[in-house]
Parts: structure tokens; C-alpha cells; sequence
């Protein structure tokens, strides 16, 4: 899949144009690796980007590392520790008025520094665009999301009891990186009484009993970009009524939070198809997060699927649709997958 960095890049610069900005100053890695395609680390680079040119303000080391996006970037090295003060001279060089940064994207001292500048604030300017997918973001993350689904139907046949919690990460991280995954951001197994934690930390000593619920939330990065699924069920042949019960209202959340996704509706009305099941059945206390939020560069990224939420999804949305129930100290049950936002409803990608 061509990169389509440069059309992200364009794309930016033409937005700038409209909002009458002449510039657009970023130091958020991010940020950085959605415009040009190339992954920096943090403090690599400052990018400043005008309606006519891009340039990627840097030390002498990373030059060479920006050569692939040379056709629509212009490099500029500057001393090691240089690089805010050498783009800020850059902007007076070239007599830029009206130049933005999202102070959500920087950090307090550069914030300052920009303000004493004169530089202008703008809420989300690059959040927006990475809202909606390009080709090649949506090509890497259906590959995440292939290799999630993969890797755990490998590993839900290999989990036996008396297994640790731990033993079970390790086998999905293996599994997860055999597959291309590049990096695992986060990887939760729960058994028992540790299902209704819901963001819980694997144990190295908390072993599977015969008859008891598992819980796994896991994604995977692949070139920049994640997965993110959850799957609950009960181990072992004498799964409790009251389980099956609970298993089966989630699910049934999960569906109306699925047929009410589609370009076009708020994300609050999403929350609110999956939440009014769960607050039916009784259980809404019980419910006490979010029905998803969107992913892409980042595990967790906008927007997120809260009740009232006004943000419009759009075609080529990615987000995560994951309703679940929890009783401290028993069980829960969580149930989760990701969907790509199409104009008549959504594909399911894991």
C-alpha cells in the first residue's frame, strides 16, 4: 500500500490556507509520523508547516532518517537542542503571522515559549484529520486486527488449567509477534474474581481453576497502527445460569451498539443503543465505562463513545464498540470489538 503521507501533508497545508493560519507548528511524535510516514522519537524533530512548504526542523543525526519524505518536506538542521528556537526563527525568517500549535500537542515550557512568541492557539487541528482513515491507515489496521483475531484463536486452545495469568500474556505476546506485530500496548488477562477489574494486571502466581470465567483484552501494533478486541467466556463445563445470563446481555449490548454505527450519527447515540440494554436488564451501575472510543495511531483515540457525546462518526471512522458488566470481587464480563465506519452501517475487523 502506497504511503499516503503526502497527501496527509497537502491535505493539512489546504486546510491552513482556509483558516486564513500561515502556519501550523507541531513537536508531537504523533503528529510528526502521520504527516511525514516516518516514525521519529520523541524530541527528533519540530515541524512547521505553511500553506505553501513543510519543513522538519532537526538535528544533524536525524537528517538522513527524513530522506523518505524529502519530496514534501524540507530539511533543517540545527545545533543538538536548538530545534524549537531554530523553528521559531524559522518562522520569523520567513515573516509568518499566523502561526497555530494545539497546546494539547505540546509541552508547558514550549507552550510558554510559543505564547511569548505570539503564536496562536488551535484545539485539534491534526486530531481532526486523524479521525478519518486514509487507504493506507485503514490497510494497516485491518493487518492489526488480523493478527489479534489470529493469535487468539491460537491461544484460547492452548489454555489449560493451572496456568498463570502471566503464562497466558506470554503465550498472546508470542503469538502477537510471530504474526508481524511490532509492539503490544496492552495485553490484559483476568480469571475469576480478577474479571471484574477491568483494566486489570496479569498475576504471576493466580492460576485457572477447572470451572471459572477468563477475560483477555489485547491489541497489537502493526506500522504505526493498532488493534483492540476483548473476549469473555466461562472455563470449564459447568458455566453458572447466572453467567450465561449476564454473557448474553452484553452481547445483546454489544449488537444495538453495532446496528445503531453507521457515518452520520453522534457517537452519544452509539453509547446510548448499547447503555439502554444494559440500564434495562437492571444492571447500568454495573456499566461504568464507556461503549468505545476510536483507534488508529493511539490504543485509545478520538472519539470516544460516551453518553452525549455530539461527535458525528464518519466513513472510514475506526473505533471499538465494548459494553461489559462487573460485580467487585465475582466476575465480569466485557466483550469488544473494532469497526471500521462505513456510509450504510460498519465492517466488524476483528
Amino acid at each position: 500500500m502506497k504511503n499516503l503521507a503526502q497527501t496527509r501533508m497537502q491535505d493539512l497545508r489546504r486546510t491552513l490556507k482556509q483558516a486564513g493560519l500561515d502556519g501550523y507548528i507541531t513537536t508531537a511524535r504523533l503528529e510528526q509520523r502521520y504527516l511525514s510516514g516516518i516514525d521519529l522519537s520523541d524530541g527528533e524533530a519540530v515541524f512547521v508547516i505553511t500553506p505553501k512548504q513543510a519543513y522538519c526542523v532537526t538535528k544533524k543525526l536525524i537528517v538522513s532518517k527524513m530522506a523518505p519524505a524529502q519530496k514534501f518536506m524540507k530539511t533543517v538542521d540545527v545545533p543538538f537542542g536548538g530545534m524549537v528556537d531554530g523553528a521559531l526563527e524559522l518562522i520569523a525568517d520567513k515573516k509568518l503571522k499566523r502561526v497555530a500549535f494545539d497546546p494539547a500537542q505540546v509541552g508547558f515550557e514550549s507552550g510558554e515559549l510559543f505564547v511569548k512568541h505570539h503564536l496562536v492557539r488551535t484545539c485539534s487541528l491534526v486530531g481532526e484529520m486523524r479521525r478519518q482513515k486514509y487507504a493506507d491507515e485503514l490497510a494497516c489496521l485491518k493487518k492489526a486486527c488480523a493478527i489479534a483475531k489470529a493469535a487468539f484463536k491460537e491461544v484460547k486452545g492452548q489454555i489449560k488449567t493451572g496456568m498463570t495469568e502471566e503464562q497466558v500474556r506470554i503465550l498472546m505476546a508470542l503469538a502477537l509477534t510471530k504474526r508481524g506485530a511490532e509492539s503490544i500496548p496492552f495485553n490484559i488477562v483476568c480469571f475469576g474474581e480478577n474479571t471484574a477489574d477491568a483494566h486489570h494486571t496479569p498475576s504471576k502466581t493466580r492460576k485457572l481453576k477447572k470451572n471459572e470465567p477468563i477475560l483477555m483484552d489485547f491489541g497489537c501494533f502493526y506500522e504505526g497502527y493498532t488493534s483492540d478486541m476483548t473476549r469473555s467466556w466461562w472455563h470449564g463445563d459447568k458455566e453458572p445460569a447466572a453467567y450465561k445470563q449476564i454473557w448474553n446481555i452484553v452481547e445483546t449490548a454489544r449488537k444495538a451498539g453495532v446496528k445503531a454505527l453507521r457515518s452520520g450519527v453522534s457517537a452519544g447515540a452509539v453509547d446510548k443503543a448499547a447503555r439502554d440494554v444494559i440500564e434495562r436488564a437492571g444492571y447500568g451501575k454495573e456499566f461504568f465505562h464507556t461503549t468505545g472510543h476510536g483507534i488508529g495511531l493511539q490504543e485509545h483515540d478520538m472519539p470516544i463513545l460516551r453518553a452525549g457525546a455530539p461527535d458525528e462518526l464518519e466513513e472510514n471512522f475506526v473505533v471499538t464498540v465494548e459494553p461489559g458488566i462487573y460485580f467487585a470481587g465475582r466476575w465480569g464480563i466485557r466483550l469488544e470489538d473494532s469497526f471500521l465506519v462505513t456510509k450504510t452501517g460498519s465492517k466488524k475487523l476483528t
